[in-house]
């Protein structure tokens, strides 16, 4: 299936008319790495409803930053020079890249017409994502990479979107057979009842007892005793590990690690 070139356009509008409406000024300008990510986040948000089928049917991929299609980036100008969005660039920090733009457009009447096209599903989770985000890039990137598509993935391969379905709800089965006191015997509801007693009183006998809570010391002291303690401590650590730069090398097995799996997980 292609990707559908129009609902790329409709996301794009939709969230950079979405920024538009915040009241600080710096928020409304986004940049293609805002766009870009933003896109990405619908897709997610209608693949959970849609068996793991993004919006614009884009086959997204972990590229560098997080989420990437480059179908996306080339789509950036033509979609909203068409809604009348001013872009505005500035020269890169770095030598070696291209310089930065910003799109930026607030026009209240046109952003309930856009979205009267977006599906409520996407409208719904994204408009409060953009709201939150907006053009902060830091915070925007951390949020894409604790996705499940992108913690399930190492760099360069396709992300799974049908990570984020929720798993189909399973009736829960009554037990096949349930233990019923109408089902005993006489004797063995007496029984039943006397453990039943035992197990009462027993409970009430706990709860009369007073605990006894051991004082902590008023005063500690850190004297010289004290001192040569936290000194012999440190000696069973081990040496102490030197001060300065260190470069941390990590084997390619990393990005299909467990550790990874989690969403807390960066």
């Amino acid at each position: 299936m292609s990707v559908d070139l129009s609902r790329v356009d409709l996301l794009l509008q939709f969230a950079l008319l979405t920024a538009g409406e915040e009241d600080d000024t710096r928020a409304r300008a986004l940049g293609p790495i805002h766009l870009i990510k933003y896109v990405y986040l619908a897709d997610l948000a209608y693949a959970r409803r849609h068996e793991g089928q993004a919006f614009t049917r884009i086959n997204w991929q972990f590229y560098r930053f997080g989420p990437w299609s480059q179908v996306v980036h080339d789509r950036i100008e033509p979609a909203l020079r068409s809604i009348g969005a001013e872009k505005t660039t500035f020269e890169s920090d770095y030598e070696d890249r291209a310089d930065w733009c910003r799109w930026s457009l607030s026009q209240d009447d046109l952003i309930a017409e856009v979205e009267k096209r977006v599906p409520p599903e996407i409208s719904l989770k994204l408009k409060p994502l953009i709201r939150q985000f907006g053009a902060a890039t830091a915070d925007l990137l951390d949020h894409v990479y604790r996705t499940p598509p992108m913690l399930n993935a190492a760099p360069n391969e396709t992300l799974d979107f049908s990570l984020v379905v929720p798993p189909a709800q399973i009736e829960p089965q009554p037990p096949s057979s349930t233990l019923r006191m109408s089902t005993l015997s006489e004797k063995k509801k007496r029984r039943f009842s006397e453990r039943m007693r035992a197990l009462q009183r027993a409970s009430e006998s706990r709860s009369l007892g007073v605990t006894e809570l051991i004082n902590p010391v008023a005063n500690p002291r850190y004297d010289a005793v004290y001192e040569d303690g936290v000194a012999w401590l440190d000696e069973l650590a081990g040496d102490r590990l030197p001060v300065g730069d260190a470069i941390a090398e990590f084997g390619e097995d990393v990005w299909k690690s467990k550790s990874r799996k989690g969403s807390d997980v960066p």
